[in-house]
């Protein structure tokens, strides 16, 4: 007698939700611009600068697979098509942070970053990579100079001694310009020990803050101001090379202003340099 078989079900890969989505770069278009709101052809087709021709039978398989519906001349997304789209922006977002600086971020320390901003690193948005020109290494990067000198407000945590910065974050304080620093402690004690005279200054206007840090070795320098946002992480196996990240976008510079807050919640404000380091530390 021969044994009853129970009918196989092999999942045509073609056929999955997931291969839908991912194996065409159309229909996820589609898929994300429709979580705007409902578009007609024209304006999908206008959105992603393609034919008729290219996205109509997209437009057919998603609705085939009920991820999205047409209404009179509009199509919008499903119930089940939001609950998609909202889960694989943040995924696409970040992918796309992550690809277009691709060899920065897979050769720097992120773990110093706290995982919940980690987690929301897609808010970056677009960001470029900057580095001081090698016949000036020892100067201010240009980018960073001026978008600093057009902020309105500034907070900033620098885990390494530049001897320019001391002169230069007073610069911007002697503006009116409210700005904030957090240094760790070795960085503190540079320049206490250097630039005594500008750091004195500094402590003593009213829109100047300044705090230190116990436990910030090796965290990422991070600038969060009100236009722009800018963050060096270490590299994994050389040394800090001042290489930059720098983005413009509104979530990059909320993202910024969370992180910097991060680090000075465990700090410590210096109200009088005498009362945290001695008067000559290097004795």
């Amino acid at each position: 007698m021969q044994a009853y078989r129970y009918p196989v079900q092999v999942h045509d890969m073609e056929n999955t939700l997931l291969d839908l989505i991912l194996l065409s770069e159309k229909r996820k278009n589609v898929i994300l611009l429709l979580l705007e709101g409902p578009k007609d052809i024209e304006t999908i087709k206008k959105a992603l600068n393609a034919s008729a021709t290219a996205i109509q039978p997209q437009v057919k398989k998603l609705r085939e697979q009920h991820l999205i519906v047409q209404e009179k001349n509009l199509y919008k997304l499903s119930e089940m098509g939001k609950i998609i789209a909202e889960k694989m922006k943040p995924l696409v977002n970040t992918l796309s942070v992550l690809e277009e600086n691709k060899e920065y971020w897979a050769d720097r320390e992120m773990s110093k970053i706290p995982l919940f901003l980690l987690r929301r690193i897609s808010e970056l948005g677009h960001c470029t990579t900057i580095e001081p020109q090698i016949d000036h290494m020892f100067e201010m990067i240009p980018e960073y100079v001026k978008n600093a000198g057009m902020a309105k407000k500034l907070e900033a945590a620098i885990p390494y001694f530049h001897p320019l910065f001391p002169s230069f974050y007073l610069g911007i304080a002697e503006k009116g310009i409210p700005i904030s620093i957090v240094l760790p402690e070795s960085v503190l004690k540079r320049w206490v020990e250097d630039y005594r005279e500008q750091t004195d200054k500094f402590l003593k206007m009213e829109n100047a803050k300044l705090f230190v840090c116990t436990d910030c070795e090796r965290i990422p320098a991070i600038v969060a101001a009100d236009n722009f946002m800018i963050m060096a992480l270490f590299p994994k196996n050389t040394v800090f090379d001042r290489k930059y990240i720098i983005s413009f976008e509104p979530g990059a510079l909320a993202w910024g202003k969370e992180l910097y807050d991060c680090y000075e919640q465990r700090s410590e404000k210096i109200h009088d340099i005498d009362n945290y380091i001695p008067c000559n530390p290097k004795e």
